[in-house]
């Protein structure tokens, strides 16, 4: 059987879909791409704006134009159901708690089945699902349900066989990952349970997906002085103003936030730091947009990911007054985007002269391209007589900077 497997969203469904291909591959069926006419097309999509919907209903209609059997899951199909079956009352619908059963039982388990077995140079282990916050915007809540932390010695065993898998990068990812631990008995925290992995592999490096700033412990910063760390994290900051914080039930000030962020930059040496922002949420003036462009010029921040608001249907935000035009919300990311991209290029243009560790991503002719410690894309040529492979480490100068990625010169030891 052939089969594509179609992904929206974050990483946390970026590995289920790993591990869906895993499954299906491990039973001897063949993944293609959606152009070459699978028998079976998996749709995992996102819910998180109005546009993440809109490309999961895209994507199903694609599909079923491809004349491929449509098995839908994710966050979108999560909330409506209802809107898939108005589209083709063929598509089947799986709930994302049952996501891994349900492929396993239909297509077979296969043997010692990871989400590692196969994918990109980077590794994605996923150590939670759900999320236990209650920001008045959000609705995955309600597709993910609480937080739900996986054991200590399933992740353990799983960083083993990414590791023996030839992985030199590990991802931690997870949908409210600084919430790992509080529902496990005994209780363990974040940073606990990345020394154990530290402990448990001998080489692999470790980078952090997104975390809140509230749950940036003291131990947890201490863990970046250990060089399997990446020196990068991405703290979300929604708002740099503290009425809009508030509206949005975010549980800091922008004065906590800003202590967070200077105390990484002061303690991590050449550390990326990134974080998202929301434009025109309800309520927004121009001044409290005023408060966030400066709050953020006044901070370390290296990049951003700016998303103008989208309403939600079934949270406390789509209720409340003072919508923003939609102009004026594309304005306001406008401007945002234009920050992060001077940001981004000041920091990478300081990266020149240093000395990185990338991990290897893609070879051709007589270059190769990978990805930063410190989340930086970098281009190097080969050298003669030392061998380059996907997936494993190397050390470069940065001798560059070429539009959106650094140049690099492989340091030969």
């Amino acid at each position: 059987m052939k089969f594509c497997v179609l992904t929206l969203g974050c990483k946390s469904n970026q590995s289920e879909s790993s591990l869906i291909e895993a499954i299906l591959t491990g039973n001897s069926h063949q993944k293609v791409s959606l152009e070459e006419q699978p028998d079976v097309c998996v749709i995992n999509t996102c819910s998180v704006t109005a546009k993440s919907d809109y490309q999961s209903r895209q994507l199903i209609r694609r599909a079923l134009k491809a004349g491929a059997s449509v098995i839908v899951t994710g966050c979108y199909s999560e909330l409506n159901a209802h809107q898939i079956g108005q589209i083709s009352k063929e598509v089947e619908i799986v709930k994302n708690e049952d996501k891994g059963e349900y492929f396993k039982d239909k297509f077979g388990p296969g043997s010692n089945l990871r989400s590692t077995n196969y994918g990109n140079s980077r590794a994605l282990l996923k150590i939670q699902d759900g999320c236990n916050a209650s920001c008045t915007y959000c609705i995955i809540p309600q597709t993910r349900g609480a937080s739900r932390s996986r054991p200590v010695e399933e992740i353990i065993s799983e960083a083993k066989d990414i590791e023996a898998a030839g992985f030199m990068e590990l991802v931690i990812t997870g949908i409210h990952i600084g919430y790992y631990g509080v529902d496990l008995n005994p209780k363990i925290e974040l940073s606990e349970l990345i020394e154990n992995i530290l402990v448990n592999t001998n080489n692999l490096r470790i980078r952090l997906t997104s975390i809140e700033v509230s749950e940036i412990t003291g131990r947890l910063i201490e863990l970046f002085e250990n060089d399997r760390i990446c020196n990068h994290i991405h703290v979300p900051l929604q708002s740099g103003d503290d009425q809009i914080l508030k509206k949005m039930n975010r549980p800091y000030s922008t004065a906590d936030f800003r202590a967070t962020i200077l105390r990484l930059a002061q303690s991590i040496d050449n550390i990326s730091i990134g974080s998202d922002v929301i434009v025109g949420f309800p309520g927004e003036t121009h001044d409290n947009f005023k408060d966030t462009y400066g709050f953020i010029s006044s901070i370390p921040l290296t990049y951003l990911h700016v998303f103008p608001y989208s309403k939600r249907k079934d949270t406390k935000a789509a209720t409340m007054p003072g919508a923003v035009d939609e102009g004026i919300k594309k304005q306001r990311a406008a401007h945002l985007r234009a920050l992060s991209d001077e940001t981004r290029r000041a920091y990478m243009s300081d990266q020149v002269g240093k000395s990185l560790c990338a991990v290897v991503e893609t070879i051709e002719g007589g270059a190769f391209g990978g990805t930063t410690g410190n989340y930086l894309k970098i281009i190097s040529e080969t050298v003669p007589g030392y061998e380059v492979r996907e997936k494993r480490l190397v050390n470069l100068i940065v001798t560059g900077q070429e539009n959106d990625r650094l140049t690099g010169k492989l340091i030969i030891i």
